[in-house]
């Protein structure tokens, strides 16, 4: 940043338990930092009351109008790792960098999911909960194995790399779609791993056994996944969102459960959150699995954000 730090204001608070900063997040700042004041704001009053001297505010709810209460400002730094959640356009001279640190919380998410699924799991919790004790019969033709299988990522950023790169050991093949895809491929790729540009997506989708979501949602996302897409891929495939809801039509998703031209969906975001009773995902559908947009919640949560905070700030 090129500046000696001497502010930092800290506005870390949110309804999610694992994103507020604690105690002892605050004490490594103050460590890390000595020369600096470092105030921890616990509402936005208190945050207004501070930004006037505030160099450096890290909070994932800054609002655009507060620039105009912080002369001083130079950067700020927010956990979500979606730009969509807190759009800011910063005055000349102020950086706002958004959390990169959220790929491998998630990628583990994702890997659970597709365990889950393919090891039958989730056929064997499902019937459990209609009282069954021995649902052998269930699994019969529903188990199938994660190594060998096609994996798809749409979204091939720092999170869906993650993904890719946790699924390398499990043996799985990874196609990465974005829209336009770097010369070097990642480290982890293997001979058969590839990198596509977003004009490919139609043609991979007959060839994908998982179809990953990791999209933003302000890049023209919107039901990117449409019924014709959703179709091109194998009746065996199962989709997995992580990224945002928009870029699904939920409709015919809903649609293509109910048919069983789709083994299933585990899905972590919705158009709409929190997911509400008339949306066509709130049914019980076949192979549907719902998570309530938490594919990133893990105690580790904030202890990552504030070293990716430490790091941008000592450079």
């Amino acid at each position: 940043m090129g500046m000696k730090v001497d502010s930092i204001v800290v506005y870390q608070e949110a309804s999610v338990p694992y994103f507020c900063i604690r105690r002892e997040q605050i004490a490594r700042l103050r460590q890390a930092f000595p020369a600096a004041t470092v105030t921890w704001c616990h509402s936005s009053r208190a945050c207004l009351r501070a930004l006037p001297q505030a160099q450096v505010v890290v909070s994932w709810m800054f609002r655009q109008e507060w620039f105009a209460r912080a002369p001083r400002l130079r950067a700020v730094l927010s956990s979500a790792a979606g730009r969509d959640l807190s759009p800011l356009e910063p005055p000349p001279g102020v950086t706002v960098r958004y959390g990169t640190f959220h790929g491998p919380l998630m990628a583990e998410t994702v890997l659970g999911m597709m365990l889950a699924f393919e090891r039958g799991l989730f056929t064997a919790f499902a019937h459990q909960l209609r009282g069954e004790l021995w649902p052998r019969d269930a699994l019969y033709g529903n188990v199938r194995l994660l190594q060998g299988s096609h994996a798809v990522i749409l979204g091939l950023g720092h999170i869906g790399k993650a993904i890719g790169r946790l699924l390398k050991p499990f043996g799985v093949r990874v196609t990465g779609v974005r829209r336009r895809p770097p010369a070097r491929r990642p480290p982890w790729f293997g001979r058969d791993d590839r990198q596509l540009a977003a004009d490919r997506l139609d043609a991979v989708l007959p060839e994908a056994d998982h179809l990953i979501l990791v999209l933003p949602a302000d890049t023209g996302t919107d039901r990117l996944i449409d019924a014709a897409r959703l179709s091109r891929l194998p009746r065996h495939a199962v989709i997995y969102n992580v990224g945002r809801g928009n870029c699904i039509d939920e409709a015919a998703l809903a649609r293509a459960l109910r048919k069983g031209a789709l083994r299933g969906a585990c899905l972590d975001v919705f158009a709409h959150e929190p997911l509400e009773a008339d949306s066509p995902l709130a049914a019980d559908l076949p192979g549907l699995v719902r998570m309530p947009h938490a594919s990133a919640f893990a105690d580790e949560y904030m202890d990552r954000f504030t070293d990716e905070v430490i790091a941008w700030l000592s450079r």
